[in-house]
């Protein structure tokens, strides 16, 4: 019988799901908000930022570190924050002015939290006087909250996953996962068809990650303890899946296929994936990896899909992730900005959504300077304002226009016209942002009720921007860094091509993880973008070239603003001038680009005009790895400009080192602009001198004129008989 029992026993262990991989993950709040302290000032003030829980991770712990600082005058036995969580109430804290910086560990109990985005909510009571009245806002009243300091830990362990290929791919591909995550290409990568094939794959992950980094790895075998994407033609998936005693039937078309990852000891890791995209021919591998990369519904609730075609709908130019489009008017709730109110004196905002517009215009506009977008505004506010109180709009930062809110009584405002001059935009990223300014007539010492002011913006406001031309001078790494411009002059990476003059490893890996971030940064699968193994000659489209320094041909490099190989011409800035122009000295010399340094650089195309290559390169491949994690630091990003960029790899923080050497050339389709405006935009010293030249002959024509007229009145004063 006690034998029977542990047969049984052992049975039932077997049954179970795999133990899970306990995990614990630490980070700052500063990564969940752009800001790195959380300032709320006045009587009342709340501030809140978000953070997510992914559907895949099961809660054990979460704690918050907050560390915050309140002003030396503030009255600590009357004054309090209070911290909430999905708008409930999570604990009360005395505003205690002990030190530089008070801490506090708030265990958060994870029944409070959801498989979604939480908010965390920081609300004050703060006072300076006990017995009296006080300045609403007086500047003695600010709790600082040090979002660098202060952190947020969780522990937690992954899920089962469901062998459903909608389900699965939902919470795998899960945004909400942080810090980052990893995903192992397993494919054929000898071949450059194969390898394009990957960075299909590669694009949609990365797309469905949204702004969440992801880097990729990629083997001819499966690796263990993290999802696998198993990419290739039937006999290369039959080779793999065969070591692990997994037997698949010869696809039918496209085949995208879930399994639990399988061990090599011949176990299954029931935590982690291994997806089969494959297909009979090349032309049914295509259909399953752009099938595979462009899904997003959790669709179909079977483990495996036979995919027999797919298209895609028409695409335009310039189209790309929160593009906006000229000559188009934009609802507000189009653009992520629902209705909502601005209420009390500290204008906090009540509603979902976001109180700004964030959109982008095409990265090679010509923005004209004698132009307007415009703004229609639906809104309303409280009676009893005083006539200072005011709706600020703001533009990229920038304070640009106030509108009085000057009614006593209260008002709704239907259709309220703002023209913006256009040359306050700028190509790319743009924010249009709402800030009130609300003040009542009552007294220091009259009964106020605070939550009273408010103003209201309406969903159905819009947004309108005039068409410009599309014409751009380059070469600009900035653009590159913001929405992969020029390989995303078309969103799906059409004429593009990242060629590897060396196929290893690294600089595989280097390509798909830039593969990613373009992806990210446009919001596109890049299903128009090839990768090639030998030199594409006179190629009239984009190129990246991604490789050792070593590796890539002198043909390339001859073009580029610096040669790290053999004896070359080395740019080094000088000076400043007003002009914010920078004098560039050269000098010739042989160096190296030395271990622990990146170099990425844009030139104009040899064979091409107005076409462009960039080079993504270091000395060894363990430098070139370095490299593609950089580039995936928004840090990095940001510090990315002109035409040349040198990246010290040994920082924790990297170091970014940009140059604008002055070789320029212009690229866009210039629509209406002519090509004198073209060639003057291109050329600016000459349109300053031609209008100085033609300020000149109006000088002299006026000149002229006068000396004439005074000859004839002369003339005629003197009775001259021609007269």
């Amino acid at each position: 019988m006690p034998t029977l029992f542990r047969v049984i026993a052992l049975l039932v262990l077997c049954a179970l799901p795999p133990a899970a991989h306990a995990a614990t993950v630490k980070l700052p709040l500063q990564k969940f908000t752009a800001q790195p302290t959380m300032e709320i000032h006045c009587v009342q003030g709340v501030q809140q930022l978000s953070f997510p829980v992914p559907e895949r991770w099961q809660l054990h712990k979460v704690v918050l570190d907050l560390r915050y600082t309140v002003s030396n005058n503030m009255l600590s036995d009357i004054s309090q924050l209070m911290v909430r969580v999905n708008g409930q109430l999570l604990n009360q804290i005395k505003l205690i002015h002990q030190g530089p910086e008070v801490a506090n560990l708030i265990e958060i109990p994870v029944g409070m939290l959801k498989n979604d985005y939480n908010s965390l909510s920081f609300g004050v009571s703060q006072h300076y006087i006990k017995d009296g009245c006080e300045q609403v806002c007086a500047p003695d009243l600010w709790t600082s909250i040090n979002l660098v300091n202060s952190s947020l830990q969780v522990d937690y362990d992954l899920r089962p996953l469901p062998l459903r290929l909608g389900a699965a791919t939902r919470l795998i591909f899960d945004p909400k996962q942080f810090p980052e995550d990893t995903v192992n290409l397993v494919a054929d990568t000898a071949s450059a068809e194969q390898a394009t094939m990957a960075g299909v794959v590669a694009s949609g992950i990365a797309r469905r990650f949204d702004y969440r980094k992801v880097s990729f790895s990629h083997s001819d075998d499966i690796k263990p303890d993290v999802d696998n994407i198993l990419i290739g033609d039937a006999a290369f998936v039959g080779r793999v899946l065969l070591k692990y005693g997994i037997l698949i039937d010869p696809p039918n078309g496209g085949l995208i296929k879930i399994y639990y990852l399988p061990k090599s000891d011949g176990g299954k890791d029931g935590l982690h994936a291994l997806i089969v995209v494959t297909g009979a021919q090349p032309t049914a591998l295509k259909i399953a990896a752009e099938t595979f990369a462009n899904m997003s519904l959790p669709y179909p609730g079977s483990d495996e899909m036979h995919a027999y075609a797919f298209n895609m709908p028409d695409i335009s130019m310039d189209s790309g992730r929160d593009e906006l489009t000229p000559d188009k008017k934009y609802p507000f709730k189009t653009l992520g900005m629902t209705s909502l109110t601005f209420q009390g004196l500290s204008g906090d905002v009540i509603g979902e959504g976001s109180s700004s517009l964030d959109f982008r215009l095409p990265s090679d506009f010509l923005i004209k300077q004698n132009q307007y977008a415009k703004l229609e505004l639906n809104f309303s506010y409280a009676s009893g304002l005083m006539q200072d109180s005011a709706l600020g709009i703001s533009v990229n930062g920038k304070r640009v226009h106030d509108i009085h809110l000057n009614s006593q009584e209260g008002s709704f405002i239907d259709g309220y016209k703002v023209e913006i001059p256009t040359y306050l935009f700028k190509p790319g990223r743009n924010n249009i942002s709402f800030q009130p300014y609300l003040n009542t007539p009552h007294k220091l010492c009259d009964l106020v009720n605070f939550n009273a002011p408010f103003v209201s913006i309406f969903g159905n406001s819009t947004l309108y921007f005039p068409a410009m031309p599309h014409f751009v001078e380059m070469p600009k790494l900035e653009l590159f860094t913001l929405n992969g411009f020029p390989f995303t002059r078309w969103p799906d990476g059409y004429g593009t091509l990242f060629y590897l003059p060396k196929p290893d490893s690294a600089s595989l890996d280097t390509t798909f993880d830039l593969i990613g971030m373009i992806t990210q940064k446009n919001g596109f699968p890049l299903f128009g973008t090839k990768v090639v193994f030998t030199d594409p000659g006179s190629w009239d489209g984009e190129m990246f070239v991604v490789g050792e320094t070593a590796a890539i041909p002198k043909s390339i490099m001859a073009h580029a603003p610096l040669q790290p190989e053999g004896i070359a011409n080395v740019p080094y800035p000088v000076a400043r001038g007003w002009d914010s122009e920078i004098s560039i000295a050269h000098s010739r010399q042989q160096g190296g680009l030395g271990p622990d340094n990146g170099l990425l650089m844009e030139f104009e195309s040899p064979s091409n005009k107005g076409r462009s290559i960039i080079v993504a390169t270091a000395q060894s491949a363990s430098d070139l790895l370095k490299l593609a994690d950089a580039m995936l630091a928004p840090g990095v990003q940001s510090s990315i400009y002109g035409d040349l960029a040198l990246i010290r790899l040994d920082t924790p923080d990297y170091d970014v080192t940009s140059v604008e050497t002055g070789r320029k050339y212009s690229t866009g389709n210039k629509g209406d602009i002519s090509y004198i405006d073209a060639f003057l935009y291109s050329n600016i010293y000459v349109f300053y001198g031609l209008i100085a030249l033609s300020i000149v002959l109006l000088g002299l024509i006026g000149y002229w004129l006068i000396r004439r007229y005074r000859r004839k009145r002369l003339q005629t004063a003197a009775g001259d008989p021609r007269e």
